[in-house]
């Protein structure tokens, strides 16, 4: 029952309609039986600063935010947890008496993963992409002590993510930017490889796992570790289809929008986050019975 006493969540985003935080955040509420609910919000690039305006102003407590808005989020908020201010990014806000206070749960969530997949310092690692999500994977990246080189659409765009991220990380070797069509060369070699693209964003099984999605004809191979920032209303995306497909360890977007999800939930109600029940949530939403 939502009433005046209701304390309000959401996601702010554009396009938004894929999102299935909802889903994962009303049902870790109702587990822990707190009075709340959490809802998306379609938000035009143009309007985000009114947008988060007048968010705090309808008395929403926490925000998520998504594509594209993580870096402008960013500026917006009053001030910034320490890995937000290093990625130049925020995906997660709370609320707070004089503005909203951000935080990067996607960087601290990809971190915990790479390391529980064995991800070591001295790693070598390609990074496709240069925006918001982009700026938290080379945060977590470095953080592990990778060898980073980033790969984007638009090499500008590349090089600039590397010289913003590497002068937070004086103690490992800096990320270095190379040209979008070098990528499939150069992963054949790696270890790790990380798509912080929207590639395959809404796309399911139909999609096609090829470089015709936009996806660069990657070759992987096993012992690589491929990690995918997108996921699908299906669990299922071109990237995490041809990872696995040729015997690549895989971190799907998935298990990455849980994790961030349940680091966002305890910084806004203080409480341990049901982990379990969300990522239950998730796999009901993503694969519901026939």
């Amino acid at each position: 029952m939502i009433s005046g006493h209701t304390q309000l969540y959401g996601v702010v985003g554009h396009p938004v309609g894929h999102t299935l935080s909802p889903a994962m955040h009303n049902a870790a509420f109702q587990e822990l039986g707190l009075d709340a609910v959490y809802v998306a919000l379609q938000v035009s690039p143009e309007g985000l600063s009114e947008g988060l305006r007048g968010a705090r102003a309808l008395g929403f407590q926490g925000l998520n935010v998504t594509v594209p808005h993580k870096q402008r989020a960013a500026e917006l908020c009053l001030r910034l947890d320490r890995t937000a201010e290093q990625c130049g990014a925020a995906n997660t806000l709370r609320h707070t008496p004089h503005g909203w206070e951000g935080f990067n749960t996607d960087a601290l969530a990809c971190l915990a993963l790479l390391q529980a997949t064995g991800v070591r310092r001295g790693a070598r690692a390609l990074l496709l992409g240069a925006g918001g999500a982009a700026l938290a994977a080379a945060w977590a990246l470095l953080s592990v002590g990778t060898q980073l080189t980033v790969a984007a659409r638009r090499l500008e765009a590349a090089r600039e993510l590397c010289r913003r991220v590497s002068s937070a990380f004086a103690s490992v070797p800096g990320a270095r930017a190379m040209a979008w069509e070098e990528a499939p060369a150069l992963a054949r070699s790696v270890d790790v490889i990380v798509n912080a693209t929207s590639i395959g964003l809404g796309g399911g099984a139909g999609a096609r796992a090829s470089h015709q999605d936009g996806l660069p004809p990657f070759r992987f191979h096993r012992g690589q570790v491929a990690v995918d920032f997108v996921y699908s209303a299906t669990g299922d995306t071109p990237f995490a289809r041809l990872a696995l497909a040729n015997g690549a360890s895989v971190v799907t977007g998935e298990q990455l929008l849980v994790r961030q999800g349940a680091l966002a939930f305890t910084l806004w109600t203080g409480q341990p986050a049901p982990e379990a029940v969300m990522a239950a949530a998730l796999r009901a939403a993503t694969h519901p019975p026939p």
